[in-house]
């Protein structure tokens, strides 16, 4: 008689839960991140070249390019592309560079890092394999950011902060960075961003025009 009285205890028990007076059970909330899942894809102009005594050079290139990168919790992959195509003859050929990041985000912070691969037409090596790395940290509603050759790795050093859709950084050692997010709808917008930078002889100005979504993700509960 005992563990049929334990069961008939235990049946009701678990039909007080599941009453309407009972709590019930509570959906699994993730933890807020420093990154959400991001798309986004533009287009633009690109000016670049050398100074020296005597003299120097510049092109002029047509941009375009895209990317994403997609949480699975807290690992971050991401992955861009962009092309260089010239505007002017008797210049340098075309490139394409190709980067692929993997790392985490936490509540407040992120880092990414992986190899960015470039390879331009009649270049000298065809192939170039450059590490790349991003960092960034909430201060509250500040946001400060790092990286190495960032940017399908033409922006070879910056540090910046940004305030809600507009961003502003200082690039190594000589140049500037800035973005800008203006919302179309509650998950895209258009993007505006560019940078503009000397090292040593070299110089390079780059403005883009693109849009931004964040698609929700694939795990119910996640958002976006």
């Amino acid at each position: 008689m005992r563990p049929l009285l334990l069961a008939l205890l235990l049946t009701a028990s678990l039909t007080a839960q599941a009453g309407p007076g009972g709590p019930g059970p509570t959906d699994y909330s993730p933890p807020p991140r420093a990154l959400v899942n991001e798309l986004h894809a533009e287009t633009g102009l690109l000016t670049g070249g050398y100074t020296f005594e005597g003299g120097g050079w510049n092109d002029v290139y047509l941009a375009s390019g895209g990317g994403a990168h997609y949480l699975f919790g807290g690992l971050t992959v991401e992955g861009s592309v962009l092309s260089l195509l010239p505007l002017e003859r008797n210049g340098p050929g075309a490139s394409l560079s190709v980067s692929v990041r993997v790392g985490y985000t936490g509540e407040r912070w992120s880092v990414v890092a992986g190899p960015v691969l470039q390879g331009a037409h009649r270049a000298e090596p065809l192939l170039q394999v450059l590490p790349s790395v991003r960092g960034l940290y909430d201060v509250g509603p500040v946001r400060l950011d790092a990286g190495l050759l960032d940017g399908n790795g033409m922006v070879p050093a910056h540090v910046g902060i940004s305030y809600g859709p507009v961003g502003l950084g200082y690039v190594l050692p000589l140049g500037v960075r800035a973005l800008a997010r203006i919302p179309l709808t509650a998950r895209a917008g258009l993007l505006v961003s560019g940078h503009a930078f000397r090292l040593f002889g070299a110089h390079s100005a780059l403005l883009t025009v693109g849009l931004v979504g964040n698609p929700p993700s694939s795990r119910p509960g996640v958002s976006p």
